[in-house]
């Protein structure tokens, strides 16, 4: 009989594959994506407008053959100019409109923060918000007290202010469906998870909150405070923060577009409800004033947006799990690369992907943006950096001994991990848990495999990826027991094996057949079971049996609704649909059904109306039930609890 879920098997499989790349369909974020390999080390070309062109030229067109990019634009700043500005395919694929690098906006996602952090970093200058405040100083509604410390203003622009992953209505359908900032922040506030200052947890509701600060502050709406002070004074002529775009830049706004199945589909614009978490349209040469204003101490052609100290110190590390690996400016992501420290920001949407960096000690920033989803956001910046700033470090890796008891340790670290930016108490929780989940495992010649990456260890506790710039440390408790690995910004926690996607599905699977099994056998028993020398079965068995085909019907639908809800319609967390919203409601339904099985249940032993094997059955039943009630409850799929 459960030969029947073997379809429904292979559609969480799918749906597993969806679910690893959903945090880029669904946020406007920075992902902690894998760099690629190293390229072998020669002697780096000069950085000229020539090798810059010929180096996108090669990147865009590899991305538009293996993504299939309809659009992209780039600039490039070097020593206080625009050393580099091009267009690639298509603004719009249908009518042919090219793209132009100093004309056609693109949608930069989460790269446009960087405009949030530097207008409150403009209100720090001033005095007018303190570093060190508690942010409910600032705000008209109370951050809740769930650990004794506060969330300051630090806090937010290094993303240490421990909530949740906060998904849902980020983005939304229809302008319609915009709220205003401070409706949006109020009713989506996310539970506190981690104490603050102590984890990274990339936050696009802290983002939202600092845009609301400089709202409160300056007394002017976020949109007009960063057109004031950031895209006038910087000369970003051709940007808007403002939804709808104003008419006059309409007509230059790039479509995005997304390929599956051999199709494109495409999106004319996205509406965001959280506006400072990505507010921004623009082009490439805008955003290249932007770039030069932050490598020039604040200035730009004269005029000053930020004091250089206020640039420092976004330029500075400021928060970080370990010294050994990556962490935090202020608004700045903050690596290591062949020796050289980057300062960058990636945004991605269901539509289009972007990178920004900025390489302070040789004066170089880059913005690369496409219209159509590439997957791998960091990619340009690793391939920038080997091909530009090479060093023979990655082979020094390579071949370095490994210290006494690193096999010891790598087989302690393995096993499954889920990454700090996880929802914990919302309907989110299902997917960002599967969609943020690591395995680490013993590799080959004695490395760490991470995912498709494998680690050396060259120091006790500290592994650095050989064929590329990042690295890896862990935390253990007192008996230790590895708890934490720290890769890149992100941290990860360790989880017991099921918890993990895979087996998640393996253990949902065998319910849903189970339930599968109870509707067809209970609803055909009145023609295979062998009537009572009455002739006719209890009343209470006749009811039981139908119950057993309605919750067994029941669940197979509303499961069924939820994946179909997630295949076809990936965005279905953030772009908050009445489906899944119905279908929170209708698993509560689930409760008092259950509770109805486990009664019949034990009627059911107790009267002896069936044979053994059709009670056996009816109870794995109710437990299959229970499974699914429990299974809702963890994922806190019930609405509202």
């Amino acid at each position: 009989m459960f030969t029947t879920g073997l379809p429904w098997m292979r559609a969480f499989m799918h749906l597993g594959e969806l679910l690893t790349k959903l945090l880029l369909i669904l946020s406007l974020t920075v992902l902690g994506v894998q760099p690629l390999a190293a390229a072998e080390i020669k002697e780096p070309p000069a950085v000229t407008p020539s090798t810059i062109a010929d180096f996108f030229d090669t990147l865009i067109a590899q991305q538009m053959a293996d993504a299939h990019v309809v659009g992209a634009t780039v600039a490039v700043v070097k020593d206080g100019e625009l050393l580099f500005a091009k267009g690639y395919g298509y603004a719009d694929l249908e009518k042919k409109i090219p793209v132009v690098a100093d004309q056609t906006l693109f949608y930069p996602g989460s790269t446009g923060k960087l405009l949030t952090w530097t207008a409150l970093m403009q209100l720090v200058e001033t005095g007018q918000v303190d570093l060190a405040a508690d942010v409910n100083d600032y705000l008209d509604f109370t951050i809740p007290a769930t650990f004794p410390e506060p969330i300051t203003i630090a806090h937010l622009l290094t993303h240490t202010t421990g909530f949740e992953e906060q998904l849902a209505a980020l983005l939304v359908a229809r302008q319609r469906d915009v709220q205003p900032l401070a409706d949006f922040l109020r009713d989506n506030l996310p539970a506190r998870v981690y104490p603050p200052g102590t984890t990274w947890a990339y936050s696009n509701y802290a983002t939202g909150l600092a845009g609301y600060i400089v709202e409160r502050v300056s007394g002017v709406p976020y949109a007009q405070y960063v057109t004031d002070h950031i895209l006038t004074p910087l000369a970003m002529n051709h940007s808007s923060v403002a939804q709808p775009l104003p008419a006059a830049l309409l007509s230059d706004y790039a479509k995005g577009y997304h390929y599956r199945n051999g199709q494109y589909s495409s999106v004319d614009f996205e509406w965001v409800s959280n506006l400072p978490t990505g507010p921004l349209r623009t082009t490439a040469t805008d955003m290249a004033n932007f770039m030069l204003s932050h490598l020039n101490g604040g200035t730009f052609h004269g005029t000053r947006i930020l004091q250089e100290s206020t640039c420092v110190a976004m330029q500075t590390k400021q928060f970080a799990h370990d010294p050994n690996v990556n962490g935090m400016g202020y608004g700045f992501m903050f690596s290591t690369q062949n020796g050289k420290s980057i300062f960058w920001h990636t945004g991605g949407s269901a539509y289009f992907n972007t990178m920004l960096a900025l390489i302070p000690e040789e004066n170089i920033g880059f913005f690369v943006s496409t219209n159509t989803p590439i997957g791998d956001l960091y990619q340009p910046l690793v391939r920038f950096v080997d091909h530009f700033y090479p060093t023979p470090n990655t082979a020094a890796v390579a071949a370095t001994a490994d210290p006494a008891g690193a096999a010891q340790r790598i087989a302690a670290l393995s096993g499954s991990y889920v990454s700090s930016r996880v929802a914990h108490e919302s309907a989110q929780k299902f997917v960002t848990w599967q969609a943020e989940a690591l395995t680490l495992q013993p590799g080959p010649d004695n490395t760490l495999q991470v995912g498709s990456r494998r680690y050396r260890e060259t120091e006790p506790g500290i592994f650095r990826q050989v064929d590329g710039p990042r690295s890896l440390t862990y935390r253990t408790d007192d008996q230790g027991a590895v708890t934490q690995i720290f890769w890149g910004q992100f941290a990860y926690s360790k989880i017991p094996w099921y918890w993990t996607a895979g087996n998640q599905l393996l253990l949902l699977a065998p319910a849903l057949a189970i339930l599968l099994s109870a509707a067809l056998a209970w609803g055909i028993a009145r023609l295979v079971q062998r009537r009572r020398a009455s002739g006719r079965p209890a009343g209470w068995a006749k009811a039981a049996r139908w119950s057993a085909v309605v919750v067994g019907m029941g669940n197979l639908a509303l499961f069924a609704w939820f994946i179909v809800a997630l295949l076809g319609f990936a965005e279905s967390f953030v772009y908050p649909t009445a489906t899944i919203q119905l279908l929170t409601w209708l698993w509560w339904l689930n409760v008092p059904a259950v509770a109805l099985l486990t009664l019949f249940t034990i009627l059911a032993w107790k009267a002896r109306e069936w044979n053994v094997a059709w009670r056996l059955h009816y109870t794995i039943v109710t437990a299959a039930s229970l499974f699914l009630v429990l299974f809702t409850v963890n994922w806190h799929l019930l609405a509202g609890l």
